[in-house]
């Protein structure tokens, strides 16, 4: 298959200026089950130019706000640690430059070094967290900073977050949400409470920080992921949820991780790169109405 070296190919280049920029972060430090997550970002850039740029919802190219891919880093050859500090300073330079930082993974370690850069920017942050899994271990087969902590790590900081599609959690994750007082979005309450993305929406307070861990979607239309886990969200609890996110928050910036290219799935990574233009045309409708 040909390496597509920008998200949604020659179409990028529709756009005169540059006002979004596609990073990624192809980490897999601490893979716990199926790997290849550090093969994600790439598929994902891969699978983009088969996305009509005119948005059906929409009706709009969101493309022609500009649309620049940075070059993929190589992580290879230098630790985990290293890689999020790398992170963290890109994510920081695009912040600076005005740009809406779009950061694939990898694992969702990534997440919290562009968190830290996002809040170095807007003290008043609000994570808001897609995912199957709560991701509030202490550490996880000895590594605090394992894709399993990663919450646990923005806890750490302060950062208030809201997480939505849960429905895997470990004992210890659930004796601290009890004793917090936590109130995550688990399937089950959102199977149960209809207002639930109204819910969500009210108690976000500040600026939007947005991390979708693409396991939080259903595996039928999301097998293609490190730890797939049955009875998640569809399609369209997921876009009417960044609908009304975008609508009622500012989003600045987000990322999609934990994505793995799976043999027989390859609809998949069209399907991440569906959602994340979407998103993209829900964040800048409300900026440009």
């Amino acid at each position: 298959m040909t390496r597509i070296s920008q998200f949604l190919g020659e179409e990028a280049d529709l756009g005169p200026e540059k006002r979004i920029t596609i990073l990624s972060a192809p980490l897999a430090s601490s893979v716990s089950w199926m790997g290849g997550t550090e093969l994600g970002p790439q598929a994902i850039i891969d699978a983009s130019p088969a996305l009509e740029v005119f948005d059906d919802e929409l009706l709009v190219e969101t493309v022609r706000l500009g649309i620049e891919t940075r070059p993929t880093p190589d992580f290879t050859t230098i630790t985990a640690a290293e890689a999020c500090l790398r992170i963290e300073k890109s994510m920081a330079a695009e912040l600076a430059g005005g740009r809406f930082p779009v950061l694939l993974g990898g694992e969702h370690t990534v997440t919290v070094p562009a968190v830290k850069a996002c809040l170095a920017q807007y003290p008043d942050l609000h994570v808001v967290q897609i995912d199957a899994h709560l991701d509030l271990r202490q550490e996880y087969e000895g590594n605090e900073n394992s894709h399993a902590c990663v919450m646990r790590r923005l806890d750490d900081l302060g950062i208030p977050f809201t997480q939505i599609g849960i429905r895997s959690f470990s004992k210890e994750e659930y004796e601290l949400v009890r004793a917090r007082g936590l109130r995550p979005f688990f399937m089950q309450r959102i199977r149960k409470e209809h207002d639930w993305i109204a819910q969500v929406c009210r108690e976000i307070k500040g600026p939007v920080y947005l991390t979708c861990d693409v396991d939080g979607l259903d595996p039928t239309i999301m097998p293609a992921t490190g730890t797939p886990e049955p009875d998640g969200l569809t399609w369209r609890e997921t876009i009417d949820l960044l609908r009304e996110l975008a609508r009622s928050h500012r989003i600045v910036a987000m990322d999609f991780v934990e994505f793995s290219p799976r043999s027989g799935a390859e609809h998949a990574a069209f399907t991440v790169a569906k959602l994340i233009y979407r998103t993209l045309g829900y964040v800048f409708q409300q900026k440009n109405p």
